[in-house]
């Protein structure tokens, strides 16, 4: 039998309550269970929604729709990593390549004026705290409004990432540009090169990040406006 619009709206409120907030996931689960719930009733046709639901939830095993989950998931990091190297590529490819070059030039210049070899380090800190900061409260209204989409979250990592860049900042510099009359050990040598490696990851991908969000902002927005359609239609 084919499910009724209410039938189908009451089978996501059931996925709902298992444990499957995002909205993207919810439906991704429901493609898979309207179809075994369907097959149920077809052969059982007194059996009620309800008890259809809780057979194929049992099919699922003791870890039920988690394995759905955990693979529509594993998809959306594994796009986004795709979209971040896709990117990485297309932006070392292209003129915009020639705006970290010339903050380079910028930074190498600043030290020469200001007499101080080891400025560029307060510069690239600067950069990186202004450049972060902007892409957090950029996106916040996007963040705000798209949080309950998995297709979305699974972007925010790239929140986490500004966080970290932040702390990488201030070790940055407390450990490299206020210690640098200290004498060096091997160990402390290492510690700031990783520092200031991953300073300048950073600063690199502030330049490729708006990109990605955007994208997944689109994506997600796509979804959206799909669900909320059938939503309104049952």
């Amino acid at each position: 039998m084919k499910l009724s619009p209410s039938q189908i709206a009451t089978l996501k409120k059931l996925i709902s309550y298992k444990g499957y907030p995002e909205i993207d996931v919810q439906y991704e689960i429901l493609d898979h269970v309207a179809c075994k719930v369907e097959a149920l009733l077809d052969e059982d046709p007194k059996l009620s929604l309800d008890d259809a639901f809780r057979k194929v939830h049992a099919s699922f095993g003791i870890f039920g729709f988690s394995s759905l989950e955990e693979s529509y998931k594993k998809m959306i990091e594994k796009r986004l990593r795709k979209s971040f190297w896709t990117s990485f590529r297309e932006f070392i490819l292209s003129y915009r390549v020639l705006f970290p070059l010339f903050l380079a030039l910028v930074i190498y210049q600043s030290s020469i004026l200001l007499n101080d070899p080891n400025s560029w380090i307060l510069m690239l800190i600067v950069f990186v705290v202004i450049g972060s900061s902007y892409l957090m409260t950029r996106y916040w209204k996007s963040h705000k409004e798209l949080k309950n989409y998995a297709c979305y979250v699974g972007s925010t990592s790239i929140f986490q990432v500004l966080n970290l860049s932040i702390t990488i900042c201030l070790y940055s510099y407390q450990f490299v540009y206020l210690k640098t009359a200290e004498p060096d050990s091997i160990f402390t040598s290492i510690v700031k090169g990783a520092i200031i490696l991953a300073l300048i990851g950073f600063v690199i991908s502030i330049f490729i990040l708006p990109k990605i969000l955007d994208k997944s902002i689109q994506e997600t927005e796509k979804l959206k406006s799909i669900y909320e359609s059938e939503t309104a239609a049952s």
